[in-house]
């Protein structure tokens, strides 16, 4: 009987014990899970603040952003701002040009400026970089060289003053490319320099050929040159109907899907090729060149295309009562707007040749009369006609001739304003007032131009 209750009492220790062990198991587990909901409790609250942190993150990167295209947008407003919308009217030239960008903001700006002394200066240049620090620059630099084209007719001269003062206000390793010609229209002589720029190229439509218009000359802006730039001027004598071919390097540097670049020799033989077109077909021509070279590879670089036409100074100044030989200075008058600026001038270049008051206010009178007859009776307000000015002051003599585009009149009947029944008469004042204050006046047969003489010293 006892042997049997001892054999109960262990089955029932044996079993506490294994009950007691699964209670142990099942605490643990429960401590197990107790910790790791805790955990995962805290990693859901981890995950919602990094989750959070994240959507601000991301929404301050997107305004951002918004905030840089919006600023690229508006450096790129300013840049194209900076580009000429219209090319200006220049007396013996036509010009066209194509701006290929290959971003938002780009270094390529080209420019065409009639200067004071009434030649045409074509600039372009190109500078490094790309974004908002490139068209910063670009913007600094286009106000420099217009400051400086205004004061000199030497182009390296507006080098070395424009590279002085971008090293000054710019301390960055950026730097600009640049070339710039200053044409004379009647000689159809261009002074050139280079600043590091790609050579531009004429075409010359007689004998169908190409030449590069190549010289030294150091980058500009780049501090570290500052103490060593040099800039020389050079000369070429163009043909009436030349073409100048200027651009930028991102032209020749686009690049085929095998990696070959598009280069010099082949924009050389494109040149030869539609050198016979128009300006703006032969650009045209170019740029869908390059486009099926590149075969959809798409640019590395921005790029211009510039060209200009020479026209012959000779039809210019067959009429006009002056030779070659002269070297007359060339304005030209579209509307009374430019009738003062044209006194100016003229009237300026009087006073440097010693002339006296009461000449200068006389010639003002004659220039006035001239220029409205011209725009009035000759071209009839039409402002898409020009009036073209020819003018020589010397210490010896003042001579200004003015050619409308109009039919002429008859200059020999003139109705004398002085006359009873003429006085209250809009016509002949003018003539009667040149033919008093100049020592000599001269129509040509057409009388569509009049030619006025004052001599130093004279009536």
């Amino acid at each position: 009987m006892a042997s049997g209750t001892d054999t109960l009492n262990k089955k029932i220790l044996k079993y506490k014990a294994r009950i007691s062990r699964i209670i142990s198991i099942c605490k643990f587990f429960r401590s197990k899970y107790i910790s790791l909901a805790n955990k995962s409790r805290e990693t859901e609250k981890l995950l919602e603040e990094r989750s959070k942190a994240l959507t601000e993150s991301v929404y301050r990167l997107g305004r951002i952003n918004s905030e840089l295209d919006d600023e690229m947008e508006t450096a790129k407003r300013i840049q194209d701002g900076l580009m000429p919308k219209e090319l200006p009217e220049a007396v013996n030239l036509r010009a066209a040009a194509i701006y290929i960008p290959a971003g938002k903001v780009g270094g390529d700006l080209y420019d065409i400026i009639i200067t004071p002394r009434q030649k045409i200066a074509i600039l372009i240049f190109d500078v490094s970089g790309h974004g908002i620090p490139a068209a910063l620059i670009t913007a600094m630099a286009k106000m420099l060289f217009a400051n400086n084209i205004e004061k000199s007719d030497s182009p390296a001269e507006v080098f070395r003053e424009v590279n002085k003062s971008l090293c000054h206000f710019v301390k960055t390793e950026q730097y600009l490319t640049a070339f710039l010609g200053v044409i004379d229209p009647i000689k159809n002589l261009m002074t050139y320099s280079r600043a590091g720029h790609v050579p531009p190229l004429v075409y010359n439509t007689k004998t169908s050929t190409v030449t590069k218009l190549d010289t030294k000359g150091f980058f500009i802006g780049h501090s570290a040159l500052l103490n060593i730039a040099e800039y020389w001027d050079s000369k070429v004598q163009l043909a009436p109907e030349d073409k100048i071919l200027f651009y930028t390097d991102g032209l020749t540097e686009g690049c085929s899907d095998e990696g070959r670049m598009y280069g010099t020799e082949r924009l050389r033989d494109a040149l030869m090729s539609f050198g016979p077109l128009d300006i703006k077909l032969l650009l045209d021509k170019i740029v869908e060149d390059q486009e099926v070279f590149r075969n959809g590879t798409p640019l590395r670089d921005d790029f211009t295309l510039l060209c200009v036409e020479l026209k012959d100074s000779e039809y210019l100044l067959k009429d006009s009562g002056f030779t070659r030989e002269d070297e007359p200075s060339i304005l030209l008058v579209y509307s009374f707007n430019d009738i003062e600026k044209a006194c100016a001038i003229i009237l300026k270049e009087l006073d440097k040749c010693g002339y006296g008051d009461k000449t200068i206010k006389q010639f003002r009178i004659c220039i006035f009369e001239m220029l409205t007859n011209a725009l009035i009776h000759g071209n009839k307000n039409d402002s898409a006609r020009q009036v073209v000015v020819f003018y020589k002051i010397t210490q010896v003599s003042a001579s200004i001739s003015v050619i409308d585009e109009g039919d002429g009149f008859d200059y020999n009947n003139i109705p004398d304003p002085l006359s009873h029944e003429n006085r209250l008469k809009d016509h002949g004042r003018g003539v009667f007032l040149m033919r008093h204050y100049f020592d000599e006046v001269l129509f040509n047969v057409k009388g569509n131009r009049v030619l006025g003489r004052k001599y130093h010293g004279g009536k």
